[in-house]
């Protein structure tokens, strides 16, 4: 048998495998799988074509695989998928021992498929356990694609959420394979990510320019430019493994799996082979999938349309109802009256809230305007007297080391020295997300620091220095980050930006439509653009076109 040319650290790599039909890149991705799965490692495969379920069975498609792989959905499927799963089946992959297959090969349409992908994807991003986890996606740039149509609707936040799993995913578990046959139509942000090209054969020069564009940025291009020239004319199960980060580059023939080939395209006048798999016992999850179904169908706008349009009828054809009782009448109005009066007492809140939060806002500026009258005034510059040769020049002075015991920080200054101290290097911005000082509260503080050599700025990046380092005790104690800061600002802001806040923090990392925000808080569109612009000034939130998503300095 011949040897596997891909070594068993690499499956540990981001791959893209790029093809043709016909090629073999799905069959040697899949054996590549099969070499996972022989090392228990976990893993999802994304298969829109419904060609994978041949990992349960062995090359005779008859005698079942030693693999137990779930299949969720497709003509194999232990359960039947519908495009309102995806959140379900995400949690539940995201959480299972075993590996899966998600079989999008039924769920009948383009749109549908990308609900679902965009409902799973998120919710296996945000529940899975850092575990590794191989995410193969198969027809990687139906989901991923290079040119958006709809830059606005679910393809763009699909789109998204790949680029945020290929990207940032690894500290999460994420180990990303993608398949394509056509590598020039996978976004270039998606496919650049990739540590190593598994190629076959590819044809189209435009195919070919996008493997140049990622050897362009990962590899030696005198060396690629052999490679591009050899792909048209390789042969079936023939290609070339390139990782450059592990000085990998052969051009090898894969030998064959050991499970069933279901992707194999039948020859002229040959019928497809059939294989019959037996189901998995997944009867808890069918029952949650029945009624996810039957809300959704209950929920259906058309549905609910036509509910209304009867109910419309039958008001009609019915006699007029007889007049309210005037007890009732009273109690009604009464009923309303309290409603109306907790609603103004509401609305009340929030505006001697929204007073607040501007009040300290005005009172951080008095706060800098007044470090800044602090800071030492350079003396004013006299017109210069005709001398007739120049003084000798003034020597520079002489800094004294900063120690520990010398410096007494003020609070301000304080946070802002530990929050370059933790990181490393911080950016103003970033400052201002994890001290909650403002724009010009924070630059007074970063001016001080610097007058003090306890940090140095280049650009917009602030470092400390030896001796702001020394000027902190060993156990600081650092600033809050990820979910602790998150719990800072919603502790921290006055409930009309706090209930915003939340929206964009569940979201995260996807985006939020403006108006979505209204549904989500219920508040009226000057409202929510008013809390939108205080939260600006504090960089909670990074603008994405029309919608709004939360900072990512909140994550880190």
């Amino acid at each position: 048998m011949k040897k596997m040319p891909i070594p068993d650290s690499t499956l540990d790599d981001r791959l893209a495998f790029v093809g043709t039909a016909g090629s073999g890149k799905t069959y040697n991705a899949g054996l590549g799988v099969e070499r996972l799965l022989e090392r228990g490692a976990r893993i999802v495969i994304i298969d829109p074509l419904g060609v994978w379920f041949g990992l349960r069975l062995l090359a005779d498609g008859k005698t079942a695989s030693p693999f137990n792989v779930a299949i969720f959905g497709g003509a194999h499927g232990d359960l039947p998928l519908t495009e309102h799963a995806g959140a379900l089946i995400g949690e539940t992959a995201a959480g299972m021992a075993e590996s899966c297959i998600v079989d999008l090969s039924q769920i009948g349409t383009k749109a549908g498929e990308r609900r679902f992908m965009l409902a799973f994807l998120t919710a296996l991003y945000r529940k899975t356990t850092g575990e590794p986890l191989h995410l193969v996606v198969d027809e990687a740039d139906m989901f991923a694609p290079q040119r958006l149509m709809d830059k606005d609707g679910e393809a763009a936040k699909l789109l998204g959420m790949m680029e945020t799993i290929v990207r940032r995913g690894r500290v999460k578990g994420f180990i990303p394979w993608l398949i394509t046959q056509r590598p020039a139509v996978l976004s270039k942000d998606v496919l650049s990510q990739a540590d190593g090209i598994v190629a076959f054969k590819l044809t189209a020069s435009q195919d070919r320019s996008a493997i140049g564009a990622w050897i362009e940025g990962q590899a030696d291009q005198q060396q690629g430019r052999q490679i591009l020239g050899s792909l048209p004319s390789m042969q079936r199960g023939q290609g070339v493994v390139w990782v450059p980060g592990r000085s990998i580059l052969d051009t090898v023939s894969f030998p064959e799996k050991r499970t069933f080939d279901s992707s194999r395209t039948p020859k002229r006048g040959e019928s497809r082979r059939t294989a019959s798999l037996k189901p998995l016992d997944l009867g808890a999850l069918k029952d949650r999938l029945s009624t996810i179904e039957a809300e959704a169908k209950a929920n259906d706008p058309k549905a609910l349309k036509a509910e209304i349009a009867a109910l419309k009828r039958d008001l009609v054809s019915k006699p007029t109802q007889s007049v309210m009782d005037p007890q009732d009448e009273q109690r009604a109005y009464d009923r309303g009256l309290a409603e109306g009066l907790a609603r103004g007492e509401s609305r009340a809140k929030e505006a001697l809230a929204a007073v607040e939060s501007r009040l300290k806002e005005v009172l951080g500026d008095i706060e800098a305007v007044g470090l800044l009258l602090d800071s030492p005034v350079p003396p004013p510059i006299s017109q210069p007297r005709p001398v007739p040769m120049a003084p000798p020049p003034r020597p520079a002075p002489v800094r004294r080391p900063v120690l520990a015991n010398d410096v007494k920080l003020p609070p301000g200054e304080r946070a802002v020295l530990i929050a370059a101290a933790q990181f490393g290097a911080v950016e103003r911005e970033q400052l201002t997300v994890l001290t909650g000082y403002k724009r010009s509260s924070r630059d007074a503080y970063i001016q001080r620091l610097r007058e003090k050599g306890l940090i140095v700025v280049s650009g917009s990046a602030i470092s400390p220095t030896d001796e702001g380092l020394s000027a902190l005790p060993p156990d600081y104690e650092p600033l809050p980050t990820g979910e602790g800061l998150q719990a800072y600002w919603l502790a921290k802001l006055p409930e009309g930006e706090r209930r915003v806040l939340s929206v964009l923090i569940e979201a995260y990392p996807n985006s939020v439509p403006r108006a979505d925000i209204d549904a989500a808080t219920g508040y009226r569109r000057s409202s929510r653009d008013a809390y939108l612009q205080r939260m600006k000034a504090k960089r909670l939130w990074e603008s994405d076109g029309s919608s709004v998503r939360a900072s990512e300095a909140l994550f880190g």
